[in-house]
């Protein structure tokens, strides 16, 4: 039988559709599958791309799903940032200047996750 591969739709904008293909494989050995792409239809040039997003607050390469569900026309994504990881990420010094940091530098290891709301430039 061949594998089922599901199709997801993610974070529309006027120009680009982010899409995430996720294949129905799973190693109940190895304790690995469900494996997934993420895609990127751009539609001016009518192509399909497979993507990667990175957060820019950090100085090492932090991927960002582009795939969640959109909250309302302004806020198109929220992603939750777990503290400890804020504050091991701030004292190893990869945060960039900016507002990230300096939440991550009033930050306990025990404080509850910051909620980054990802919205359009305009």
């Amino acid at each position: 039988m061949d594998t089922e591969i599901f199709l997801t739709m993610g974070i529309l904008t006027d120009r680009y559709c982010f899409m995430q293909t996720i294949k129905s494989e799973f190693n109940f050995e190895n304790n690995e599958g469900f494996y997934d792409d993420e895609l990127m239809y751009d539609k001016e040039e009518n192509a399909l791309f497979q993507f990667t997003v990175y957060n820019d607050d950090y100085s090492v390469k932090r991927p960002v799903s582009m795939t969640s569900r959109p909250f309302s026309y302004e806020i198109e994504s929220a992603i939750d940032l777990q503290a400890y990881r804020l504050v091991e990420n701030y004292r190893k010094g990869y945060l960039k200047d900016g507002k990230l940091k300096e939440i991550a530098a009033r930050l306990d290891e025990e404080d509850n996750p910051v909620i980054m709301l990802v919205k359009h430039k305009r």
